[in-house]
């Protein structure tokens, strides 16, 4: 494994097809939406860079790009993007190069962030009585509440953000893995709600 620094805000990561499978990871598995051991491996790397060259994603928004290589491995170029607002947190976005590059999975699940529980708690109730039936959990770290709702297309998803901001990042299920706590799964939004009433 070779850990480059092109810049501050830029880290070369290559990795052997030896390197690879003493990490237990491919190439073609490297998905963000499904496959949390290759996040984990990502972000053991990541602290790894940090140790040794001063990089630290942990902070910023990031961009990881993944290259094929012919032969032998892969290339992953991670690249700070900026900070969000301070109202949302920071996550990872994620890219994937095949023969063309391209950025993004079709989402099948949202996630708002509240500043409070009172927040989360008016927001599950408003989606109690619209009749909400889809898959929802709750996750919680040292400051923000989280719902990660499932997306069934109805227009009144649109009324949480009265109550929480909207994360626009397809891959935010890597910061919940790596950072947050989940405290109520499955049917959180008839949970939760369910508790106060």
């Amino acid at each position: 494994m070779e850990l480059k620094l092109i810049n501050e805000n830029k880290l070369k990561i290559t990795l052997t097809n030896e390197d690879m499978a003493a990490l237990d990871i491919t190439y073609e598995d490297m998905n963000y939406d499904d496959n949390t051991s290759t996040k984990r491996v990502i972000w053991e790397i990541l602290d790894r860079a940090k140790r040794q060259t001063g990089f630290d994603a942990a902070r910023d928004q990031i961009l990881i790009q993944v290259h094929e290589q012919k032969n032998d491995g892969c290339m992953i170029y991670v690249t700070k993007i900026g900070t969000q607002q301070k109202t949302a947190p920071q996550y990872p976005s994620y890219a994937k190069s095949y023969k063309k590059l391209y950025t993004g999975i079709k989402k099948k699940r949202l996630l708002y962030m509240f500043e409070c529980s009172d927040n989360l708690l008016d927001a599950c109730r408003q989606l109690m009585l619209m009749e909400y039936g889809g898959k929802s959990d709750i996750f919680a770290d040292d400051e923000k509440y989280y719902l990660y709702i499932e997306d069934n297309r109805e227009h009144y998803l649109d009324m949480i953000s009265e109550y929480g901001f909207l994360v626009n990042n397809p891959f935010f299920s890597f910061y919940l893995d790596e950072h947050a706590k989940k405290i109520i799964a499955a049917d959180a939004v008839q949970t939760f709600a369910g508790l106060f009433t």
